[in-house]
Protein backbone atom coordinates (compact mmCIF):
# COMPACT_ATOMS: atom_id res chain seq x y z
CA UNK A 1 0.00 0.00 0.00
CA UNK A 2 1.22 3.47 -0.81
CA UNK A 3 2.94 5.21 2.13
CA UNK A 4 0.73 8.24 1.43
CA UNK A 5 -2.37 6.27 2.39
CA UNK A 6 -3.40 3.84 5.12
CA UNK A 7 -6.54 1.74 5.54
CA UNK A 8 -7.93 0.27 8.75
CA UNK A 9 -10.55 -2.45 8.34
CA UNK A 10 -12.92 -3.15 11.25
CA UNK A 11 -16.00 -5.30 11.70
CA UNK A 12 -18.96 -3.68 13.47
CA UNK A 13 -22.12 -5.72 14.04
CA UNK A 14 -21.80 -7.61 10.76
CA UNK A 15 -20.73 -4.54 8.80
CA UNK A 16 -17.26 -3.68 7.54
CA UNK A 17 -15.94 -0.17 8.17
CA UNK A 18 -12.86 0.88 6.21
CA UNK A 19 -11.16 4.01 7.57
CA UNK A 20 -8.94 5.68 4.98
CA UNK A 21 -6.29 8.20 5.99
CA UNK A 22 -3.83 10.14 3.87
CA UNK A 23 -3.78 10.95 0.18
CA UNK A 24 -5.72 8.80 -2.25
CA UNK A 25 -4.07 9.35 -5.62
CA UNK A 26 -3.14 7.47 -8.78
CA UNK A 27 -0.42 5.63 -6.86
CA UNK A 28 -2.50 4.52 -3.87
CA UNK A 29 -5.83 4.11 -5.66
CA UNK A 30 -5.18 0.51 -6.85
CA UNK A 31 -4.31 -0.57 -3.30
CA UNK A 32 -7.57 0.92 -2.04
CA UNK A 33 -9.43 -0.89 -4.80
CA UNK A 34 -7.88 -4.22 -3.74
CA UNK A 35 -8.73 -3.60 -0.08
CA UNK A 36 -12.36 -2.81 -0.79
CA UNK A 37 -12.71 -5.72 -3.23
CA UNK A 38 -11.38 -8.08 -0.55
CA UNK A 39 -13.94 -6.66 1.89
CA UNK A 40 -16.74 -7.38 -0.59
CA UNK A 41 -15.69 -11.00 -1.03
CA UNK A 42 -16.24 -11.56 2.70
CA UNK A 43 -19.96 -10.86 2.09
CA UNK A 44 -20.58 -8.38 4.94
CA UNK A 45 -23.91 -6.69 5.50
CA UNK A 46 -22.40 -3.50 4.06
CA UNK A 47 -19.05 -1.81 3.50
CA UNK A 48 -18.79 1.71 4.91
CA UNK A 49 -15.79 3.72 3.68
CA UNK A 50 -14.81 6.56 5.99
CA UNK A 51 -12.92 9.22 4.01
CA UNK A 52 -13.01 11.88 6.73
CA UNK A 53 -9.23 11.56 7.19
CA UNK A 54 -8.47 11.21 3.50
CA UNK A 55 -7.57 13.65 0.75
CA UNK A 56 -9.10 12.80 -2.62
CA UNK A 57 -8.46 15.44 -5.25
CA UNK A 58 -7.10 13.32 -8.09
CA UNK A 59 -9.84 12.39 -10.63
CA UNK A 60 -8.18 9.04 -11.34
CA UNK A 61 -8.23 8.14 -7.66
CA UNK A 62 -11.83 9.29 -7.34
CA UNK A 63 -12.56 7.08 -10.31
CA UNK A 64 -11.35 4.12 -8.27
CA UNK A 65 -14.02 4.82 -5.67
CA UNK A 66 -16.64 5.24 -8.38
CA UNK A 67 -15.60 1.87 -9.85
CA UNK A 68 -16.00 0.17 -6.47
CA UNK A 69 -19.49 1.65 -6.11
CA UNK A 70 -20.40 0.36 -9.56
CA UNK A 71 -18.98 -3.10 -8.88
CA UNK A 72 -20.78 -3.33 -5.56
CA UNK A 73 -24.13 -3.14 -7.32
CA UNK A 74 -23.52 -6.64 -8.63
CA UNK A 75 -22.66 -8.25 -5.29
CA UNK A 76 -25.73 -9.75 -3.71
CA UNK A 77 -26.88 -7.59 -0.83
CA UNK A 78 -23.62 -5.74 -0.17
CA UNK A 79 -23.91 -1.95 -0.43
CA UNK A 80 -20.87 0.32 -0.30
CA UNK A 81 -21.42 3.69 1.39
CA UNK A 82 -18.93 6.54 1.18
CA UNK A 83 -18.58 9.00 4.05
CA UNK A 84 -16.85 12.35 3.64
CA UNK A 85 -17.45 15.71 5.35
CA UNK A 86 -15.24 17.44 2.75
CA UNK A 87 -17.16 19.11 -0.07
CA UNK A 88 -14.09 19.02 -2.33
CA UNK A 89 -13.79 15.24 -1.96
CA UNK A 90 -17.51 14.78 -2.58
CA UNK A 91 -17.37 17.01 -5.67
CA UNK A 92 -14.52 15.11 -7.31
CA UNK A 93 -16.18 11.73 -6.68
CA UNK A 94 -19.51 12.92 -8.08
CA UNK A 95 -17.76 14.44 -11.11
CA UNK A 96 -16.21 11.15 -12.23
CA UNK A 97 -19.02 8.76 -11.23
CA UNK A 98 -21.21 7.37 -13.99
CA UNK A 99 -24.16 7.91 -11.67
CA UNK A 100 -24.35 10.27 -8.66
CA UNK A 101 -23.51 8.10 -5.64
CA UNK A 102 -25.08 8.57 -2.20
CA UNK A 103 -22.52 10.27 0.06
CA UNK A 104 -22.80 10.72 3.82
CA UNK A 105 -21.06 13.31 6.01
CA UNK A 106 -20.23 10.81 8.78
CA UNK A 107 -20.15 7.08 9.45
CA UNK A 108 -23.04 7.54 11.86
CA UNK A 109 -25.14 9.06 9.07
CA UNK A 110 -24.31 6.12 6.78
CA UNK A 111 -25.22 3.58 9.44
CA UNK A 112 -28.46 5.45 10.10
CA UNK A 113 -29.31 5.28 6.40
CA UNK A 114 -28.77 1.52 6.44
CA UNK A 115 -31.33 1.06 9.21
CA UNK A 116 -34.02 2.41 6.90
CA UNK A 117 -33.75 -0.72 4.79
CA UNK A 118 -34.13 -4.29 5.93
CA UNK A 119 -31.62 -6.93 5.02
CA UNK A 120 -31.91 -8.75 1.73
CA UNK A 121 -34.69 -11.30 1.30
CA UNK A 122 -33.40 -14.67 0.07
CA UNK A 123 -35.06 -17.89 -0.99
CA UNK A 124 -33.46 -21.18 -2.05
CA UNK A 125 -35.36 -22.61 -5.02
CA UNK A 126 -35.43 -25.99 -6.70
CA UNK A 127 -35.20 -26.13 -10.52
CA UNK A 128 -38.84 -27.11 -10.93
CA UNK A 129 -41.85 -25.65 -12.70
CA UNK A 130 -43.24 -24.03 -9.53
CA UNK A 131 -40.05 -22.05 -8.86
CA UNK A 132 -41.16 -18.99 -10.84
CA UNK A 133 -44.47 -18.83 -8.97
CA UNK A 134 -42.67 -19.00 -5.64
CA UNK A 135 -40.27 -16.28 -6.80
CA UNK A 136 -43.20 -13.98 -7.57
CA UNK A 137 -44.63 -14.61 -4.10
CA UNK A 138 -41.29 -13.82 -2.42
CA UNK A 139 -40.87 -10.57 -4.35
CA UNK A 140 -44.46 -9.51 -3.68
CA UNK A 141 -44.06 -10.09 0.05
CA UNK A 142 -40.80 -8.09 0.08
CA UNK A 143 -42.34 -5.15 -1.79
CA UNK A 144 -45.32 -5.07 0.58
CA UNK A 145 -42.99 -5.21 3.61
CA UNK A 146 -40.88 -2.34 2.26
CA UNK A 147 -43.95 -0.29 1.27
CA UNK A 148 -43.08 -0.14 -2.42
CA UNK A 149 -46.23 -1.70 -3.94
CA UNK A 150 -45.71 0.21 -7.21
CA UNK A 151 -42.70 -2.03 -7.90
CA UNK A 152 -44.56 -5.33 -7.47
CA UNK A 153 -45.49 -5.66 -11.15
CA UNK A 154 -42.04 -5.04 -12.69
CA UNK A 155 -40.17 -6.84 -9.90
CA UNK A 156 -42.31 -9.98 -10.05
CA UNK A 157 -41.97 -10.07 -13.84
CA UNK A 158 -38.18 -9.81 -13.56
CA UNK A 159 -37.96 -12.46 -10.84
CA UNK A 160 -40.23 -14.83 -12.76
CA UNK A 161 -38.21 -14.54 -15.97
CA UNK A 162 -34.81 -14.87 -14.29
CA UNK A 163 -35.91 -17.93 -12.32
CA UNK A 164 -37.61 -19.51 -15.33
CA UNK A 165 -34.43 -19.01 -17.34
CA UNK A 166 -32.39 -20.71 -14.60
CA UNK A 167 -34.85 -23.61 -14.40
CA UNK A 168 -34.73 -24.14 -18.16
CA UNK A 169 -31.01 -23.68 -18.79
CA UNK A 170 -28.99 -23.95 -15.56
CA UNK A 171 -31.07 -26.78 -14.07
CA UNK A 172 -29.39 -26.37 -10.69
CA UNK A 173 -30.45 -25.20 -7.26
CA UNK A 174 -30.68 -21.43 -7.24
CA UNK A 175 -30.95 -18.57 -4.77
CA UNK A 176 -33.32 -15.69 -5.39
CA UNK A 177 -32.31 -12.51 -3.60
CA UNK A 178 -34.24 -9.25 -3.39
CA UNK A 179 -32.44 -6.20 -2.03
CA UNK A 180 -33.75 -2.70 -1.36
CA UNK A 181 -31.42 0.23 -1.96
CA UNK A 182 -31.99 3.98 -1.57
CA UNK A 183 -32.56 4.40 -5.31
CA UNK A 184 -33.48 1.00 -6.67
CA UNK A 185 -34.70 -2.53 -6.01
CA UNK A 186 -32.32 -5.32 -7.02
CA UNK A 187 -33.52 -8.79 -8.01
CA UNK A 188 -30.83 -11.43 -8.49
CA UNK A 189 -30.70 -15.17 -9.16
CA UNK A 190 -27.58 -17.15 -8.29
CA UNK A 191 -27.35 -20.56 -10.00
CA UNK A 192 -24.72 -23.25 -10.50
CA UNK A 193 -24.17 -22.84 -14.25
CA UNK A 194 -21.42 -20.70 -15.77
CA UNK A 195 -23.31 -20.35 -19.08
CA UNK A 196 -24.33 -16.72 -19.55
CA UNK A 197 -27.93 -15.91 -20.53
CA UNK A 198 -28.30 -14.82 -24.15
CA UNK A 199 -31.28 -12.77 -25.38
CA UNK A 200 -33.41 -14.43 -28.05
CA UNK A 201 -32.31 -11.98 -30.73
CA UNK A 202 -28.73 -13.28 -30.46
CA UNK A 203 -29.77 -16.93 -30.83
CA UNK A 204 -30.01 -18.92 -34.03
CA UNK A 205 -33.51 -18.83 -35.50
CA UNK A 206 -34.33 -22.36 -34.33
CA UNK A 207 -33.00 -21.87 -30.79
CA UNK A 208 -35.38 -21.93 -27.84
CA UNK A 209 -35.56 -19.65 -24.82
CA UNK A 210 -34.14 -16.19 -24.26
CA UNK A 211 -37.34 -14.25 -24.97
CA UNK A 212 -37.81 -13.53 -21.27
CA UNK A 213 -34.62 -11.50 -21.16
CA UNK A 214 -36.24 -8.93 -23.43
CA UNK A 215 -39.04 -8.60 -20.87
CA UNK A 216 -36.40 -8.15 -18.16
CA UNK A 217 -34.73 -5.49 -20.29
CA UNK A 218 -38.03 -3.61 -20.58
CA UNK A 219 -38.98 -3.89 -16.90
CA UNK A 220 -35.55 -3.07 -15.43
CA UNK A 221 -33.41 -0.03 -16.02
CA UNK A 222 -30.31 -2.22 -16.02
CA UNK A 223 -29.47 -5.93 -15.88
CA UNK A 224 -26.41 -8.11 -16.28
CA UNK A 225 -24.55 -11.28 -15.37
CA UNK A 226 -21.59 -11.78 -13.05
CA UNK A 227 -19.57 -14.99 -13.15
CA UNK A 228 -18.16 -16.58 -10.01
CA UNK A 229 -16.31 -19.79 -9.19
CA UNK A 230 -19.44 -21.87 -8.63
CA UNK A 231 -21.69 -20.46 -11.33
CA UNK A 232 -23.15 -17.03 -11.98
CA UNK A 233 -25.46 -14.32 -10.71
CA UNK A 234 -27.96 -12.78 -13.11
CA UNK A 235 -29.23 -9.51 -11.67
CA UNK A 236 -31.58 -6.69 -12.58
CA UNK A 237 -32.28 -3.41 -10.87
CA UNK A 238 -35.49 -1.42 -10.97
CA UNK A 239 -35.55 2.30 -10.19
CA UNK A 240 -37.73 3.09 -7.18
CA UNK A 241 -38.93 6.27 -8.88
CA UNK A 242 -39.62 6.56 -12.64
CA UNK A 243 -37.85 9.92 -12.63
CA UNK A 244 -34.75 8.60 -10.81
CA UNK A 245 -32.11 7.51 -13.35
CA UNK A 246 -30.11 5.66 -10.71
Amino acid sequence: MSPSMTCRVESRDGLTVVTVNGTVDARSGPALHRTLSQCLTRDPGAVVVDLSGAIVTDPQAAGTLATILDEAQFWLGTPVLLCTPEAATADVIVAVAAEPPPLYPTVADALSALTQYGGPVSELLLPISGAARRARDVVTEACVRWNIPHLIAPATLVASELVSNAVMHARTMMTLQVTLRPRYLCVAVNDGSCAEPIPRGEHHADATGGRGLHLVDMAADRWGCQQHQDGKVVWARIARSPTDPT
